[in-house]
């Protein structure tokens, strides 16, 4: 179980998280929303350690880790960011990459990273991502956005975390690529029951994955639902919508 007690975390005179609580239960699917500024990826980097807190607690299976950082939390919190460019390694081949990511909880230096995965064994994650073999051998920086994230994601998870911390992935990708990563994702998180937190401002997306829904709100979290209360929820409950009957009177 993850579990964060009253934490806070400032920056200068601008306070962020404040006194935020909440918990996560093992297998938990917990959808993320909020508007610009609400703290959201505050909340992931204290989580992920990137961030440590000014005060209360981060425990991890009742293991306090509030003072550990991103590195130390690593073997147990993997993280996928809305920025592409974050998640791999831009000049290095597909096969590279995994390579590198086989070798992410381990001590070793660059050439034992470069030959840590079997051709074999990449081919065979290919296969399961729905990508061709020979995009292998492609560089990273060459393959679209919706590619690169579903690679991201294969890389996050060839060691299967406690928690995955997924940063509006989809942000940036057109529908046909968020509905392909996106499914990946679902199906991968069921079958292996992996806690995990997605933040997204797609009110339509926190409807339809996960088993909660939790609304962040200047850097607190102001409402909780279950997977039973999701069932009356209109999607311009959780963060608002555009008005395009305005938009198109204009």
């Amino acid at each position: 179980m993850l579990k964060l007690n009253k934490i806070n975390v400032s920056f200068g005179s601008h306070h962020v998280l404040k006194n935020t609580t909440c918990s996560a239960q093992p297998g938990d699917f917990i959808v993320i929303v909020g508007t610009n500024g609400a703290g959201k990826s505050t909340f992931f980097d204290t989580i992920a350690g990137r961030i440590l807190p000014e005060s209360g607690t981060i425990t991890l299976d009742e293991v306090d880790v509030t003072q550990k950082n991103e590195q130390a939390r690593a073997s147990s919190i993997t993280r996928i960011f809305q920025n592409t460019s974050l998640n791999s390694v831009g000049s290095l081949t597909v096969w590279q990459n995994l390579a590198l990511a086989q070798y992410s909880r381990k001590s070793a230096q660059l050439r034992d990273g470069m030959t840590a995965m079997p051709r074999n064994k990449a081919e065979e994650l290919m296969h399961q991502l729905g990508l061709p073999i020979f995009m292998l051998d492609k560089t990273m920086q060459s393959l679209s956005g919706g590619q690169r994230q579903l690679i991201a994601f294969g890389m996050a998870t060839l060691h299967i975390p406690k928690i995955l911390l997924l940063d509006e992935p989809t942000a940036a990708l057109d529908p046909q690529a968020s509905t392909k990563l996106l499914s990946h994702a679902v199906s991968f998180i069921k079958k292996n029951k992996v806690t995990t937190l997605l933040i997204t401002h797609d009110p339509h997306i926190a409807l339809s994955i996960g088993n909660k829904i939790w609304i962040l709100d200047q850097g607190v979290i102001t409402k909780e639902f279950n997977e039973a209360d999701k069932k009356n929820l209109h999607p311009d409950q959780l963060i608002g919508h555009i008005d395009y009957e305005k938009l198109a009177a204009l």
